[in-house]
C-alpha cells in the first residue's frame, strides 16, 4: 500500500477523516463496554491474590533492571515514545499583561515541531505568570481536554483546533462545539491559586496533539514520523495475519506532548524551566506519569486519578481492567499488543510499582478518590507503597506506610499519596497539596524545606 504524507492545516479543525466511519465504530464499542462493566470486580473479597514483579534489594540492581522495565512498557502498553523533531520553533500569538484580574501575564503560542525531511506539526499552549514575580518562577505543566479557552475565567482566549471532549456530547463531535465552550470547571486548572501561590502553570489541549478517537492519528504528531496511520478498524485480517502490529499509541503521543511544551519552557525566560512540574487527570494522569518516566526534566510528577494504564496496579483484578485498553473506545490509547493480557493481567511482564519507580529519585505525588472504584483507589495506594522501596535505594524515604490512608490526609516524604473526597476529578483540594510539595521542593518563600533539602542535590 503506498501512503502519502498529508501536511495537517495549521488552522483547521482535527476532525475524524471518516466521522461517519468512527460514529459506526463509537456504536459497536459500546456494547462491549456495558459487558465490560457488569464484568468488573468491585467487592474486594472477590479479588484473586496478587504477585508482583520483585524490587530488587540494591540500587545496582534496579539500575541495571530500569531499561528492560521501560522497554517492556513500551512494547506491550504505551508504544513507542517518538523522538524530539529536528527543530522547535515557537511563536507568540497573544499576550495579556491585566489576565486572571490584573494578577497574571497570559501568553498564547504556537509550538512548531518541525522535522529535517519537512514534515512539520503545530499546537498551541498557554502560559501564565504572575505579574508580581520577581524572579522567573517554577511552573506547572498539564495537558487540559477542552481547549486552553474552557478552563479560564478570561474571556479572550483563542479556540483550540483540537476534536475533543465536550460535557454532554462525548468524543464523537463536530469539533466547532469545542472551539466555543468558556468559563467550565475553572477550578480543575486551578489558574488563580496557582498564580496566588506563585506558580506560572502552563497547558495545551491534548486533542491538538493526538485528537481522542479511534482515528485521531491521521491528525496527530504521528504524522511526523509515520505514513500509515489507519485507525485500527481499516486494518484488515490478512494483514494482522501478517504479523502487522500499531507500534504508536496515543499515551505517548501525549506524553511526547509534554515534553515539547518543556522544550518551548526552556526557550522562554518567564519561567524557570529547571524547576518544572507535570500533572494529569485521568487519562492524562497515566500520560503525565508516562511523561515523568521518560523526562527527567520535570522534577515533580503529579499522576491525578490515573485509572487502568496508569498508577493503579495492572495485575489486582479490581475496578478498571486491561481489556478496556485493547477492545472498544480506548484501544488506541494503547499499543494493539495489549490485547495479550486482556484478562490475563497476571502474565504481564511488568506492574506500575515499577513504572512509578522508573521515577526516582525525583518527587512523586498519586492521589485516588474514595468515589472512583474504577480507577481503583487502593491498588493505587499499593503500587505507590510498593514503589516506595526505589526510593529507599536512593537513600531516601517514600510512603513509608503499606496501610491505606483516611481519607484527606496526606501521607509520605519524597514519595505521596492522598485519596480525596469524591468522584473522579481534579479538585483544589489536589492542587494545594501539589502546590504545598512544590514550595517543600523547590523552595518557595516561607516553605519548610527542610524535609526535602539533603534530596535537593539528587535533582
Amino acid at each position: 500500500m503506498n501512503f502519502d504524507y498529508k501536511p495537517i492545516p495549521e488552522d483547521a479543525f482535527r476532525e475524524p477523516d471518516h466521522p461517519e466511519s468512527e460514529q459506526s465504530a463509537l456504536g459497536a464499542f459500546r456494547q462491549w463496554e456495558e459487558e465490560y462493566f457488569r464484568r468488573q470486580i468491585r467487592d474486594e473479597s472477590k479479588v484473586p491474590p496478587v504477585t508482583l514483579p520483585p524490587i530488587p534489594d540494591t540500587l545496582a540492581e534496579w539500575e541495571a533492571q530500569k531499561p528492560e522495565i521501560l522497554v517492556t512498557a513500551k512494547k506491550w502498553l504505551y508504544g513507542v515514545m517518538p523522538p524530539p523533531p529536528d527543530q522547535i520553533e515557537i511563536k507568540l500569538l497573544a499576550e495579556r499583561k491585566d489576565a486572571l484580574g490584573g494578577t497574571a501575564v497570559r501568553r498564547e503560542y504556537r509550538i512548531y515541531c518541525i522535522m529535517n525531511n519537512g514534515r512539520k506539526f503545530d499546537f498551541d499552549m498557554m502560559l501564565y505568570v504572575p505579574v508580581d514575580a520577581k524572579t522567573p518562577p517554577p511552573v506547572f505543566v498539564i495537558e487540559n481536554f477542552y481547549g486552553n479557552q474552557a478552563s479560564t475565567p478570561d474571556p479572550d482566549v483563542r479556540p483550540t483546533r483540537a476534536f475533543s471532549q465536550v460535557p454532554g456530547y462525548g468524543r464523537a463531535i463536530n469539533a466547532t462545539l469545542v472551539g466555543q465552550l468558556r468559563n467550565y470547571r475553572t477550578d480543575r486548572l486551578n489558574y488563580m491559586e496557582c498564580i496566588r501561590r506563585g506558580y506560572a502553570i502552563a497547558t495545551a489541549c491534548y486533542g491538538e496533539i493526538f485528537p481522542d478517537n479511534g482515528d485521531g492519528a491521521r491528525k496527530s504528531l504521528f504524522t511526523l514520523f509515520y505514513d500509515d496511520l489507519r485507525p485500527d478498524y481499516e486494518i484488515s485480517v490478512a494483514e494482522l495475519q501478517e504479523g502487522r502490529h500499531r507500534e504508536y499509541a496515543a499515551y505517548s503521543g501525549w506524553a511526547w506532548g509534554y515534553s515539547r511544551m518543556a522544550d518551548a519552557l526552556e526557550k522562554i525566560p518567564l519561567v524557570d524551566s529547571s524547576k518544572m512540574a507535570c500533572v494529569g487527570q485521568s487519562r492524562l494522569g497515566a500520560t503525565s506519569m508516562w511523561a515523568g518516566i521518560n523526562d527527567p526534566r520535570f522534577k515533580l510528577v503529579c499522576v491525578n486519578n490515573s485509572g487502568q494504564g496508569g498508577a493503579p496496579l495492572l495485575r489486582r483484578k479490581f475496578g478498571g481492567r486491561i481489556s478496556i485498553l485493547s477492545i472498544g473506545r480506548c484501544s488506541f490509547w494503547a499499543t494493539d499488543r495489549v490485547i495479550r493480557f486482556a484478562d490475563r493481567e497476571e502474565d504481564l511482564p511488568f506492574d506500575s510499582h515499577q513504572l512509578l519507580g522508573l521515577i526516582a529519585p525525583r518527587a512523586l505525588y498519586v492521589t485516588s478518590s474514595s468515589k472512583d472504584l474504577n480507577a481503583d483507589p487502593y491498588g493505587t495506594f499499593l503500587a505507590t507503597a510498593h514503589a516506595s522501596k526505589v526510593w529507599n535505594l536512593y537513600g531516601q524515604k517514600g510512603l513509608e506506610t503499606m496501610e491505606m490512608p483516611p481519607v484527606d490526609t496526606p501521607v509520605g516524604n519524597r514519595v505521596r499519596y492522598h485519596v480525596k473526597t469524591g468522584t473522579h476529578s481534579i479538585t483544589p483540594y489536589d492542587w494545594e497539596q501539589y502546590y504545598n510539595f512544590a514550595d517543600e521542593l523547590f523552595g518557595a518563600t516561607g516553605a519548610d524545606t527542610s524535609r526535602l533539602q539533603k534530596d535537593a542535590e539528587l535533582l
